[in-house]
C-alpha cells in the first residue's frame, strides 16, 4: 500500500485541458458564487489580506431592518455557505509547491483576473510583471482552482 497517492493530488497538465470549456465551467461557478454573496448581504468580492489569504465573511446584522433582511436571506444563506466552502477549497488549491512568493502572486493574479475582472494588461500593470507571465499564471491558477472543484474538462 502506498502511503501517499500522488495521483489524487496531481494537477492536470495544461495541454490535456480544454481551457475554453474549463473557463466556461469556472465562470458558471463564479457567477453563482458572487451572486449568492450579494443575496446574503455580503460584498460582491470576497475580502482578502495583503498576502491574498481569504478573510471569513461577516455575519453581523444590525438595525431594525435586520430581521426582515434575515428572513429574506435565510433561503439564500444555505446556498451561499455551500458555494463559499467550494470557493475556499478552490482558492486554497492555488499554490506553488516550493515558492510561497509565487503562490501569493498566483492568488493575486487569480483574484484580479477572475474576481475583480481586470484584463491581462491591467493585471500585469498592477503586479509589475509581464502580460505573458499573467497569462501563464492565470491558466495555472484556473486549472488549480477548477481541478479542486472538479470543473476541469479534458480534450
Amino acid at each position: 500500500m502506498v502511503l501517499f497517492d500522488v495521483s489524487r493530488y496531481e494537477m492536470p497538465d495544461q495541454k490535456d485541458v480544454d481551457m475554453d470549456r474549463t473557463r466556461h465551467n469556472m465562470g458558471v461557478f463564479l457567477s453563482a458564487y458572487l451572486s449568492a454573496r450579494c443575496r446574503v448581504g455580503q460584498p460582491r468580492e470576497p475580502k482578502v489580506t495583503a498576502s491574498f489569504s481569504l478573510i471569513p465573511p461577516s455575519t453581523v446584522d444590525s438595525g431594525p431592518e435586520a430581521e426582515q433582511i434575515l428572513i429574506q436571506q435565510e433561503e439564500a444563506k444555505e446556498e451561499f455557505e455551500y458555494l463559499h466552502k467550494l470557493f475556499v477549497r478552490g482558492y486554497a488549491t492555488i499554490q506553488h509547491p516550493f515558492k510561497p512568493d509565487i503562490t501569493e502572486r498566483r492568488k493575486k493574479i487569480f483574484y484580479d483576473r477572475y474576481i475583480s475582472g481586470h484584463s491581462v494588461y491591467v493585471t500585469a500593470e498592477r503586479s509589475n510583471i509581464s502580460e505573458d507571465l499573467v497569462s501563464q499564471e492565470s491558466s495555472k491558477a484556473m486549472i488549480q482552482f477548477a481541478s479542486a472543484l472538479e470543473l476541469v474538462k479534458f480534450r
